[in-house]
């Protein structure tokens, strides 16, 4: 039997204390003109990837990625 998803996300979030400064660093595509491809999809070093979903924004993608992606030991990930 599979926990809620709420409790799923909580049990995520607890592992990050309110002091710890995580960064994440989100490396896109922009193109000569200046404007910048919009994210479809996030992939970490591991090769973990997150598709964006239906109705869900590009900072909602970021934000859910950034919780559930791979970290050095220093706490810096990079998705991609």
């Amino acid at each position: 039997m599979t926990k809620p998803l709420d409790s799923r996300l909580k049990a995520l979030e607890s592992r990050l204390s309110p002091s710890s400064e995580l960064l994440t660093i989100i490396r896109t595509v922009v193109y000569p003109d200046g404007t910048q491809a919009e994210i479809q999809s996030l992939r970490d070093e591991k090769g973990n990837k997150w598709q964006l979903l239906p109705g869900e924004t590009e900072q909602a993608l970021i934000d859910r990625a950034s919780l559930e992606c791979a970290r050095n030991a220093g706490g810096v990930a990079s998705l991609s």
